[in-house]
């Protein structure tokens, strides 16, 4: 499905993008920053070295131009190629935590990306930084638990063997017998699971556990749920079962992107310095923006403030360039950052 509208938050360091469905509900993001390396996206077609063959591993690595590092080839018995080869490939999957590669395909096999089209067919609306419906989207693509448009809400947890999607139904008011309210719930649960996995560019094993009662009817409607959903905001391949008898609807669905929280937060889960340095940039240029002649100060927690002196000069210079050299940088140690006028 195409969006509806595109907003656009264009900020000296970073662009942040949503995609809108008919209602206004985000069903797709995009980050884009001056310091963050990704020399391998989807889609993109390199020429790299097929160095090892590992059929046990049901393929081969393949070293790609430009220092873009290794990626994981698919390879089947009598492929026909050999080890350094040299090969035109496509990126079908993006890397990913864990010591996940990005996979390729060979040029010619490459699918057709159409789950990335919403990007191309809407209206690009400019927005101001600090805008309230992309700040939203960006906070719920990190966050664990979404609200369901019934009440209730499902948390997403994911583990480096599946994500595990849990439905919560306090604050529903469904009335009606157990199994009514039951597959009211689970179909809202599944329908705003299919949003979120195409929200986060989330792929691999899904299990959401069901609320009972449930029966073989109300299984099916609650998978064709999903699918319907799910086929409205993503074309990647995605195949679902029936809940079990142990009421676990079970998905697949092929990686993609990189998660968005990936480039968003640390392995515990919190922001990281850059993450938190952007956040404060971002705050800065709103500033900036109202406060035309004034000189500003960003107050940026300790590892914020060590990371931007590290590799942050791009991100002041790109600010300086866009609003004047009126900036200065320094850490109170606040557990956000703050900006303050200079006297």
């Amino acid at each position: 499905m195409p969006a509806a509208r595109i907003l656009q938050e264009v900020c000296a360091a970073e662009t942040r993008e949503v995609a809108l469905d008919e209602t206004g509900r985000p069903i797709a993001v995009r980050l884009t920053r001056l310091t963050e390396d990704r020399p391998v996206r989807i889609g993109e077609v390199m020429t790299g070295r097929l160095h090892t063959i590992s059929l046990p591993q049901g393929g081969g690595f393949v070293e790609l131009e430009n220092h873009a590092g290794d990626a994981f080839l698919r390879l089947q018995e009598g492929h026909g190629l050999r080890e350094g080869q040299s090969l035109e490939v496509g990126v079908v999957a993006e890397a990913r935590e864990g010591s996940k590669l990005p996979r390729v395909a060979l040029a010619e096999k490459t699918p057709d990306f159409r789950f990335l089209a919403p990007w191309g067919t809407a209206k690009v609306e400019p927005v101001e930084p600090g805008d309230q419906t992309v700040a939203m989207a960006f906070d719920m693509v990190v966050s664990d638990t979404v609200n369901l448009p019934g009440g209730g809400n499902i948390t997403l947890e994911r583990t480096r063997a599946l994500v595990a999607v849990d439905v919560d139904t306090s604050g529903r008011t469904d009335t009606g017998r157990a199994a009514s309210r039951a597959l009211k719930v689970n179909l809202d649960a599944a329908a705003e699971l299919a949003r979120q996995l195409r929200l986060r560019n989330l792929g691999g094993l899904i299990v959401m556990d069901c609320v009972s009662p449930l029966n073989r009817e109300a299984g099916k409607q609650i998978r064709d749920r999903f699918n319907t959903v799910f086929r409205n905001v993503s074309d990647q391949r995605a195949r679902v079962l029936l809940p079990s008898d142990l009421g676990l609807l079970q998905a697949s669905v092929e990686w993609a992107e990189t998660p968005i929280a990936e480039r968003l937060l640390g392995p515990t889960g919190e922001k990281t310095p850059r993450s938190v340095c952007f956040d404060g940039f971002r705050r800065l240029e709103q500033e900036a923006r109202a406060k035309r002649m004034d000189k500003l100060c960003l107050d940026l927690p300790r590892p914020a403030l060590d990371w931007l002196n590290r590799d942050g000069d791009s991100l002041r210079q790109a600010l300086a360039e866009k609003y004047g050299d009126r900036f200065t940088y320094d850490s109170t140690n606040p557990t956000s950052p703050i900006v303050f006028t200079v006297p």
